[in-house]
């Protein structure tokens, strides 16, 4: 996993829920290619944000409060920011939901009050995700978020909560006498 992420920004409001990542026409399923995903992402807020997010346009989307809530999601929503080729979601705060199964899936989330008002579409970012610093690089402005856990950054870094378990449970099985 890259520690430093530079890309493109993709603004969206408050309250952008689940359904709205990923419309209930799209059904998450293991049999769905990247590219099929890909089509799902924002399909009803901005079909054509598939098209630009692959073509290198956007790859970070910030968003305001509440990001990724309405209930009850799988990891659809995240499995089609990542199939459009998104690499990072900045927001003023998470559902609960989004962010942990964001993490589970080696997908990077940061929470960084004020961020929705200091980045519009378009504009170029600079995040590094050991300090959580966030740089503007169109406007010079620097943010700082709140850093992810140790723990989540190794589950990131492991490529997601499955792989991360399997490493920490091979590691005690090979240390106990």
């Amino acid at each position: 996993m890259p520690r430093t992420i530079q890309a493109g920004a993709y603004r969206v409001g408050d309250d952008v829920k689940a359904l709205e990542i990923m419309p209930t026409r799209f059904k998450s399923s293991n049999a769905l290619s990247d590219a099929e995903l890909a089509k799902a992402a924002f399909a009803d807020l901005d079909p054509a944000f598939s098209a630009k997010a692959l073509a290198g346009e956007y790859g970070i989307v910030v968003a305001g409060v509440n990001f990724g809530g309405g209930g009850k999601t799988v990891e659809g929503p995240v499995f089609a920011l990542r199939g459009a080729g998104v690499k990072l979601v900045i927001a003023e705060s998470f559902a609960r939901f989004f962010l942990r199964n964001a993490i589970n899936n080696a997908f990077p989330v940061l929470v960084c009050p004020g961020i929705q008002h200091a980045v519009q579409t378009g504009q170029q970012l600079e995040v590094d995700l050991d300090g959580a610093r966030i740089t503007n690089v169109t406007t010079g402005q620097v943010l700082q978020a709140t850093p992810l856990s140790a723990t989540a950054l190794q589950i990131i870094e492991a490529g997601g909560l499955v792989p991360y378990a399997r490493r920490n449970l091979a590691q005690r099985a090979s240390a106990t006498p």
